[in-house]
């Protein structure tokens, strides 16, 4: 055999031995993650939590897209796109839509999401929100693209396998101007997946994230500083937690850093386990287009054979007119109270003194 043709047949047997694997953390109660992983999930919160869907009163809409293990044949592959939006005679509530696209070997899956979310104002600072969206999973195998050694095998007896499963994710959300906590779940109905000779499930992903906005210079206020914390757990798997960093310079270019870490308990599993350090980079256009970008480099074996991920999203965002008059009017409501304020504690120093 010439060494052509065994490169051939090694990188044949890459994808097809990717497709297989991908098949069996979907057909078993594995300890695998079967949720695609973003890596900007503060620029779209909304992947993750349906209440994000309302923190705001107006319009958003997101694309994205990921590139994981580039160079690596049959590498995972996602694509994001979604949308949602306040009602106009109720602002306390939101509704949304989204699609995904997952796409590794062998293997296809799409999911189809819509969403409903209602938020509580606290006081004047803190406000609540509540999501939940449900949704379609199909899974789709395109059995005619695999290249095995044996071609008389049965798994080629079809062109394509087909398997679909009903989905609901859920969240909750509280916040404020320098303040955010979230907590969700993504397949929460468990829903088997039903396969020609196999039953597959949904195993429940949850996700707790949280962070906060330091203004780095009190006068001009043109840096801010965003630290936060995103843990990921995939029941019975130990939990991944992701340690992020973010400066913003006037509300408009951004920079910063993550750090991936996976809780294994195995030592052969430490030697694959998902370690990566990330870069970001961002701008805003307008105050309504933003633009995100990501790289992730692999701190475990896989860096041998793939020369990192790359991320990117591109996100519109249409404010409601009547919420930025009433921001403003607000905004100035509190700079008079401040300026009465500010007088008579004057007027009693004053007094103090004579």
């Amino acid at each position: 055999m010439s060494r052509i043709k065994m490169i051939e047949l090694r990188s044949s047997k890459k994808m097809f031995a990717l497709t297989c694997v991908a098949l069996m953390l979907l057909c078993t109660q594995t300890k695998a993650q079967q949720q695609t992983q973003f890596t900007n999930i503060l620029l779209n919160q909304y992947l993750y939590n349906p209440a994000f869907a309302g923190t705001f009163k107006g319009m958003q809409f997101n694309a994205g897209s990921r590139l994981q293990w580039t160079g690596f044949d049959g590498a995972p592959r996602a694509y994001m796109a979604s949308g949602y939006g306040t009602l106009k005679k109720h602002p306390e509530m939101a509704v949304g839509g989204m699609v995904l696209n997952d796409q590794m070997g062998l293997l296809n899956r799409t999911s189809i999401y819509g969403s409903y979310s209602y938020h509580l104002k606290l006081n004047d600072h803190w406000k609540m929100g509540f999501g939940l969206s449900l949704g379609l999973v199909q899974y789709n195998v395109k059995v005619y693209n695999a290249k095995p050694y044996d071609k008389d095998d049965n798994f080629l007896s079809s062109s394509i396998l087909n398997a679909n499963a009903m989905d609901a994710n859920s969240g909750f959300l509280l916040y404020h101007k320098k303040f955010f906590f979230g907590v969700s779940g993504q397949q929460l109905l468990s829903a088997k997946i039903h396969w020609d000779n196999t039953i597959g499930r949904l195993t429940p992903h949850f996700y707790i994230y949280s962070g906060f906005n330091q203004v780095l210079d009190k006068k001009k206020k043109e840096y801010v500083l965003q630290p936060s914390i995103l843990m990921r757990f995939n029941t019975p798997a130990p939990f991944e937690i992701e340690y992020n960093v973010k400066c913003t310079y006037k509300s408009m270019l951004w920079a910063g850093f993550s750090f991936r870490h996976a809780k294994t308990v195995s030592s052969i599993a430490k030697q694959w386990q998902n370690n990566s350090f990330c870069g970001l980079l961002g701008v805003t256009v307008s105050k309504q287009f933003t633009l995100g970008y990501s790289y992730d480099i692999a701190m475990n074996n896989l860096r041998k054979y793939n020369n990192g991920s790359h991320e990117l999203i591109l996100t519109y965002t249409l404010l409601s007119k009547k919420g930025v008059v009433k921001d403003k009017v607000q905004a100035a409501d509190e700079d008079e109270l401040n300026t009465i304020d500010n007088s008579m504690k004057t007027n009693i120093k004053s007094q103090k003194k004579k």
